[in-house]
């Protein structure tokens, strides 16, 4: 018996949440990638300090959603090891939908658009400001990591102007020093300008 597998591109629903109102008195736009294994309905609550007359919050969803083990509730992800570039195209033309949605027509020199990436929702951004380099101003991955794969070295004249900032707990169990080595070596070696910083405590209490 012959087995063959095969794919095929369809529609599907992708799901985000959102927090404050987008207006003529809006001076940030955010937009954020959870970590793996949360919603973004859970992750929205994370920036209700912000005041939703001027921050306007769009946390996006991941594509994936399994039950998470430890409680048996769905949960998200970005993507697998299985036909990962599939699942990076799928993630990347969502955000870029979001985008195109929100952000494309305001005017950059009154609203900020921020970029927020957790865990692995840090990973996802960078592959969509890859693939697609949308104008940003500030960029915030917390306990996450930049994707080794890549080269950054034809983006150099995009990230000029936008500032990337690193946080990261002193006791997190992901983000290792053998981590931050590898990180800081993809940031020297593409010439990157990231603001890395610490903070005690473990980054994942921090947002949950």
């Amino acid at each position: 018996m012959k087995i063959s597998h095969h794919k095929l591109v369809v529609n599907r629903t992708a799901h985000y949440s959102t927090f404050g109102t987008l207006s003529k008195d809006t001076e940030s736009i955010w937009i954020v990638a959870h970590g793996y294994g949360q919603l973004a309905k859970n992750m929205v609550e994370r920036f209700d300090r912000l005041d939703p007359s001027k921050h306007f919050v769009i946390a996006v969803e991941g594509l994936n959603r399994f039950y998470w083990h430890s409680n048996n509730k769905p949960a998200a992800c970005w993507m697998t090891s299985e036909d990962r570039y599939d699942e990076i195209e799928d993630f990347v033309g969502f955000l870029d939908s979001i985008y195109a949605r929100y952000c494309r027509h305001v005017d950059y020199d009154k609203v900020q658009i921020n970029l927020f990436g957790f865990s692995q929702g840090c990973a996802t951004l960078w592959r969509w400001i890859h693939a697609v380099q949308p104008h940003f101003h500030r960029m915030i991955n917390w306990a996450g990591w930049i994707p080794e794969d890549l080269s950054y070295h034809h983006m150099s004249a995009y990230l000029k102007d936008k500032q990337i900032f690193l946080h990261y707990g002193d006791s997190d169990n992901f983000i290792t020093s053998e981590s931050v080595k590898n990180i800081t070596e993809v940031i020297h070696k593409n010439n990157l300008e990231v603001s890395i910083s610490t903070f005690e405590g473990d980054g994942i209490a921090r947002i949950n």
